[in-house]
């Protein structure tokens, strides 16, 4: 799939140029950009090149990383998507979506999102869902409301794996 471009906020898929940014498949080499956008999002481990290597060349898992005029990530989406029995058919999750934080407030996560959004019509996704933690505040909520999302449902995590 070839790099798109960003867009002004709209519900349609990127298709105009945005001074500034494009958006691109994260790439093996991008491990340490992506590990410094995993601590801004509140991991503070980040991540380590073996994973980012193992996720890069997953079936399942695509990112797409929004770069600067010097091919830098400035932010990132993480989507997983897997087939799922009562759906009958695709489900697909944004695992992590961030951007870093002088490149906020400039349609680069608006972009990011809308791109994975395309990308889940082209997998003929029959869901997609997103879970953010709580303690992010309602501008996020806002944010990905204004996306598109709705509320539906909680989310558990089990406290021992």
């Amino acid at each position: 799939m070839p790099p798109s471009t960003a867009t002004s906020p709209s519900p349609s898929p990127p298709t105009a140029t945005v001074p500034g940014f494009r958006i691109r498949r994260a790439r093996r080499g991008d491990a340490e950009a992506l590990a410094s956008l995993l601590r801004e999002l509140g991991f503070p481990e980040g991540s380590d090149t073996q994973t980012v290597h193992w996720v890069t060349s997953h079936p399942e898992i695509e990112i797409f990383v929004a770069c600067d005029a010097q091919d830098r990530p400035v932010g990132m989406i993480s989507l997983s998507h897997r087939p799922q029995l009562r759906l009958k058919g695709r489900i697909a999750t944004v695992d992590e979506l961030v951007v870093t934080e002088t490149w906020r407030r400039r349609g680069v996560g608006r972009a990011l999102l809308l791109h994975a959004i395309e990308r889940t019509r082209v997998l003929s996704v029959k869901r997609l869902e997103l879970a953010a933690r709580s303690a992010q505040g309602d501008g996020l909520a806002r944010f990905y409301q204004a996306c598109g999302f709705v509320e539906d449902c909680m989310v558990f995590h089990h406290g021992g794996a």
